[in-house]
């Protein structure tokens, strides 16, 4: 991240338009202040990248931020513009630690840049173990939804249909190859955002390649194995 960097001084406001530190007093809010700084970044300046490691929590105190998703082939989804005021990568902290889309300046920005590690012990300090596991648990369905929209923006029917197989016998046992599963072609249809129609022939596809198999009205099995193999030709 390029850009010209100065420490945020003592006392400065901008961190109490984060809601999570909005009741922490001032002298609260200055333990996490004298470790933050100021960072001045020019248009088209990138922030960081998907998949980077989260490190810092970011507040914009001027100018915006263009958060985003690209597919393997180039293809760009904005997720949000974040705005002054507006605060981004508290969900990878309380998650897996990964950054889950991209950030660029899309016109002469300030970003207030407070160090993970600083974030992450204030907010916990203020939390009973109920209220970080269940932190914990919406940040994590954040990721699952945000990995949701990517396979909805990205991917073809196909591997959309393979990664809800996967998904779904991994859920149910993370052990065995082969897995049985019970769910209908609608159910699947709704969970992916197609039509029913478009699943049975997809189903089809892959039964004449055994990776779906033993099917019944209620159920059919599925080989892992295979899927993932699919998965890298789709």
């Amino acid at each position: 991240m390029r850009g010209k960097v100065t420490k945020v001084k003592d006392h400065d406001s901008s961190l109490q338009c984060l809601p999570c530190l909005s009741a922490f007093s001032v002298d609260e809010l200055s333990v996490i202040e004298g470790k933050s700084i100021r960072k001045k970044c020019c248009r088209n300046d990138y922030v960081f990248w998907e998949g980077d490691e989260t490190r810092f929590v970011f507040v914009v105190e001027s100018g915006s931020i263009k958060l985003f998703k690209t597919s393997e082939e180039g293809r760009e989804i904005v997720i949000r513009i974040m705005k002054e005021g507006d605060y981004f990568c508290c969900v990878p902290l309380h998650a897996d630690r990964k950054n889950m889309v991209s950030a660029v300046a899309i016109e002469d920005t300030s970003l207030i840049v407070i160090p993970a590690e600083s974030f992450h012990e204030a907010v916990y300090a203020g939390l009973t173990p109920m209220g970080i596991k269940m932190l914990s648990t919406l940040c994590n369905r954040v990721k699952h939804l945000s990995s949701i929209i990517e396979n909805l923006t990205f991917k073809d029917v196909v591997k959309r249909v393979l990664i809800i197989l996967l998904d779904e016998a991994n859920a149910k046992d993370p052990n065995n190859n082969i897995v049985t599963l019970s769910l209908t072609h609608q159910e699947m249809a709704s969970m992916i955002g197609t039509v029913r129609e478009v699943v049975s022939r997809t189903m089809s596809k892959l039964r004449k390649g055994n990776i779906v198999f033993d099917s019944t009205s209620r159920e059919f099995k599925v080989n892992k194995q295979l899927i993932i193999e699919a998965m890298k030709q789709a």
